[in-house]
């Protein structure tokens, strides 16, 4: 994971962070709206994904990351989902992620309980990290960023 530029964690962490805060305060069926945080000259932008559905908002934004791979410097896409492990579901939020250098996305999983289940939203554990739709072995120490 060298290869991986420090801008693209960083955006990534900040995306993962930014969708959490949004996720712990929803209602308990509320689902998080996909979003997209784009970087470009030094710049900023959200873009939201709204469907009438969740898989078709989600459908929408990843239509749209060759475009922003293009016309950006970075880019990190935000959404929530499911991930099975052996009989059990857990509540997720992924990031997929590119800055320039990065031959492709990689994605952040981060596992969390919603606020309704105990009365208050965790984290749980640390993020896995997917490339080309197989997770990564962990790591003792972080990536190290250069």
């Amino acid at each position: 994971m060298n290869e991986i530029p420090a801008a693209a964690w960083a955006l990534a962490g900040f995306v993962l962070a930014h969708a959490a805060w949004i996720v712990s305060d929803l209602p308990d069926r509320d689902l998080l709206a996909p979003f997209v945080i784009i970087e470009r000259s030094g710049q900023r932008e959200l873009q939201p994904y709204e469907a009438p559905t969740q898989e078709e908002a989600i459908a929408a934004g990843k239509a749209a990351m060759p475009q922003w791979t293009a016309t950006s410097d970075a880019w990190a896409f935000a959404r929530e989902g499911s991930f099975r492990e052996g009989r059990d579901r857990t509540d997720v939020l992924i990031i997929d992620f590119w800055a320039t250098g990065m031959k492709e996305p990689v994605t952040l999983i981060q596992r969390f309980e919603r606020f309704t289940k105990l009365g208050r939203f965790k984290i749980l554990g640390e993020p896995m990290v997917s490339r080309g739709g197989k997770i990564l072995p962990t790591f003792e120490d972080p990536p190290h960023i250069q």
